[in-house]
């Protein structure tokens, strides 16, 4: 067993029995960790989640739950919680990630991400981080060709069973995108591009049902958070 302090972010606290809590966090280097807390629900307040910081842990050899000891959260961050656009997109990017992660699967990138949402443009990073998620774990579908005759797709595609196609190719029953969807797409892997995109949040939902259509066919589960994402996020 080791005491460790890294950088991380607690996103998920489920109440285990009297005061005490089971927490689900990234960490930057050891990824995706379960976390036991004694005193989560404390008269001093309870830990914060959403806001990037320092986790202090006992990080055990045979046991996948670590002993939880302090978080220090980082105060130029603090806004995450109490912003609701950002904390919105949060809970949504997590709900994702643990779809898609394993316990202690490493992913630098992600930590690098999750600092951006520090900027007012929540819409355009939101929708760079899931697509880099599902593009780091080897699950985002080749939106730029047809998957059944090769033609490039500069508009309006289509989505089914993990496959893109044009519209002349698509399958019955196919997930069908709006014509600015792939202009999207295309800027994320496009650094000049992508700098100059405006994405506003009907933009955004426009992606994200694309997106959550892809993940419930890919993982087999509903995407419950994004339903609640969808009724809150016009309204903030």
């Amino acid at each position: 067993m080791e005491r460790i302090l890294s950088e991380g972010i607690i996103y998920k606290i489920n109440k285990y029995a009297d005061n005490s809590a089971i927490a689900s966090a990234y960490t930057l280097d050891y990824g995706k960790i379960k976390l036991f807390i004694p005193k989560a629900y404390s008269s001093k307040g309870g830990v914060q989640t959403f806001i990037p910081g320092e986790i202090d842990f006992l990080k055990k050899d045979t046991s996948e739950l670590n002993k939880f000891y302090n978080f220090h959260p980082y105060t130029s961050y603090m806004e995450y919680a109490s912003t609701p656009a950002v904390s919105l997109r949060l809970s949504l990017y997590f709900d994702i990630f643990d779809k898609f992660y394993e316990l202690e699967q490493a992913d630098t990138v992600i930590w690098t991400i999750l600092k951006k949402y520090k900027t007012s443009d929540y819409s355009k990073i939101n929708l760079f981080s899931i697509y880099a998620l599902l593009k780091n774990t080897g699950h985002m579908f080749n939106f730029n060709v047809c998957s059944s005759c090769g033609e490039k797709i500069l508009e309006l595609g289509a989505l089914n069973n993990g496959l893109y196609f044009c519209r002349k190719c698509a399958p019955e029953n196919s997930f069908y995108t709006e014509s600015y969807v792939n202009t999207i797409l295309r800027a994320f892997s496009n650094q000049e591009l992508y700098k100059n995109l405006k994405i506003n949040k009907f933009d955004e939902l426009l992606v994200l049902d694309l997106f959550a259509y892809h993940i419930e066919n890919v993982t087999c589960s509903f995407l419950k958070s994004y339903k609640l994402f969808k009724e809150l996020i016009i309204t903030i």
